[in-house]
């Protein structure tokens, strides 16, 4: 069925476009717009209010440019870039956008809601992706996207949704953003990079490819009962990042890694990271050099890995007032070339080999076995790491 333009609406065209007259002359009652196609006519310098499209079809670019307060759009289709004005308590239910269409709020949006709509994209090419978001709070619920950006700037919250390879950075402009992810499959490449945050968390949610690089974030950063496959939290600043009741699986070949230096406290508790001894290591390192003092980091304040399983554990070059290994199962285990203030380790077993060559610490209480000819491969010099006898065991 062929839909009409919205010019044909008479009454209700003339209200979209001069919202002082639709005002004068009925109120604040709500008003529907339902069949349409909106295109070939520019909305620009307006605020619209109270308003309801249902069933519409919007097609063009940079045409409606409107504010918007308490407007919904249902069962309704995008096609174009819309990049709105500031949007109030704007919701858009079970619509649809295709290729690379952009339907954006604009700076101070808030109460911004998308729920049950699905944005598929046909290029692969990030620099060819469209988006749907807007840059204040946006909220995604029981959203299908693949090929996208999904944008908010200050606050963005993911709830129940199905993501394939779509891209989530988030500018400074709007000084950060909290990131809720609950209860989703990300599956593909959720890239933040390089995302300015004030915290981010992800709770019960599947992931295939989590990408953190160079993000900036201003509190924690917290993944609780997550099952990942490969994780790069090499952000360049973070308050605090905890991983706890969780999976890491990793890609085949690389599983999690994070900088240390970077990270004022780290907390990995009852995860169990994939991955065999071809495998890159768990690698949670960084924060000390041996070559230059400008290179030394003063950031990371503890280091803290408890009943966790790891294959292959890269913890080198280390610059922590505290590292606590408690509980753990780990094949292989390199903490070499380390300043650690405190050192604590206990019923941890490394059983393949263990490097903890030019590594100091001020004071340690390491509950842990010297290797044997025929056990594990202990690797000690330059370091005052002091391990118990084997016969002790």
């Amino acid at each position: 069925m062929v839909k009409n333009n919205v010019r044909t609406l008479g009454k209700k065209f003339d209200y979209l476009q001069d919202p002082e007259l639709r005002t004068r002359e009925a109120g604040d009652a709500p008003l529907e717009i339902r069949g349409v196609v909106l295109s070939g006519t520019v909305f620009d310098g307006l605020l619209w209010r109270n308003l309801k499209f249902i069933d519409c079809d919007f097609v063009g670019a940079y045409e409606i440019k409107a504010d918007m307060e308490s407007v919904a759009f249902e069962d309704c289709r995008f096609a174009g870039i819309f990049n709105f004005g500031k949007l109030t308590n704007v919701d858009f239910q079970r619509c649809l956008a295709k290729a690379n269409t952009v339907v954006v709020g604009g700076t101070g949006s808030n109460g911004v809601r998308f729920s049950d709509c699905i944005f598929i994209g046909t290029e692969t090419d990030p620099n060819r992706w469209g988006g749907m978001g807007s840059y204040g709070e946006t909220e995604f619920t029981r959203c299908k996207m693949k090929w996208t950006n999904v944008v908010s700037e200050t606050r963005h919250t993911i709830v129940d949704c199905e993501f394939i390879d779509v891209d989530c950075s988030v500018s400074k402009d709007g000084g950060g953003s909290e990131v809720l992810i609950e209860r989703s499959k990300l599956f593909g490449k959720f890239d933040m990079r390089p995302a300015t945050l004030v915290s981010l968390t992800v709770r019960d949610t599947v992931l295939e490819y989590l990408d953190l690089r160079d993000a900036t974030v201003k509190g924690d950063v917290t993944m609780e009962r997550i099952k990942g496959g490969y994780i790069n939290a090499y952000v360049k600043q973070a308050g605090g990042l905890r991983i706890r009741n969780s999976q890491v699986l990793g890609n085949g070949r690389k599983i999690f890694e994070a900088y240390a230096g970077g990270i004022q406290s780290i907390e990995i508790d009852t995860v169990v990271f994939g991955g065999d001894l071809s495998s890159e290591p768990v690698t949670i390192a960084g924060g000390f050099s041996l070559k230059s003092a400008d290179r030394i980091s003063n950031v990371s304040q503890s280091i803290d890995i408890r009943n966790s399983t790891i294959p292959t554990l890269d913890a080198s070059y280390l610059h922590t007032q505290r590292l606590v290994l408690k509980n753990n199962q780990i094949m292989r285990a390199n903490m070499s070339n380390s300043r650690v203030a405190d050192l604590e380790i206990s019923d941890t077993r490394i059983t393949g080999k263990l490097d903890f060559h030019g590594t100091q610490a001020a004071q340690q209480k390491v509950d842990l076995s010297a290797g044997s000819t025929f056990g594990r491969v202990d690797q000690m010099d330059g370091s005052n790491i002091r391990l118990q006898p084997r016969s002790a065991r």
